[in-house]
């Protein structure tokens, strides 16, 4: 009974955390970044070999090549887990990191930023 109580304890633990995105920025800080990425000097090619593909691909209206790359991880609220209470309200918390990307038409980093910020959702009825 013991070992069937730890599993069901594992399995809600497991089942309350989810992340996606690039798992390459993962453990990047603004710090890290700054470090990797220099403006003027770091290319495209050298940003694909130590992030993979982007996110998103964009251009600013003066034709500059924009990538976006994201990971968030997200964990269940306690409430979600309250009988009855978590039909009506329910919801998650966690972080997301993104850096974003500019080039210049040479193909080297232009100008680059890093944000993590605190992220939630909510849904239901409660708010």
């Amino acid at each position: 009974m013991r070992k069937l109580l730890c599993a069901g304890a594992m399995a809600l633990v497991l089942a309350g955390c989810s992340s996606y995105g690039n798992r390459a920025i993962k453990n990047e800080t603004a710090a890290t970044i700054d470090q990797k990425i220099q403006d003027g000097v770091t290319t495209k090619d050298q940003v694909k070999t130590m992030f993979g593909d982007p996110l998103e691909i964009n251009y600013t209206d003066g034709g500059r090549e924009v990538w976006k790359y994201e990971f968030k991880t997200l964990h269940e609220n306690g409430e979600n887990y309250i009988p009855y209470y978590s039909a009506f309200s329910n919801g998650r918390h966690g972080k997301a990191k993104t850096v974003l990307l500019i080039f210049d038409d040479k193909g080297h980093v232009w100008h680059h930023t890093f944000a993590e910020s605190k992220i939630s959702t909510h849904s239901g009825v409660a708010d």
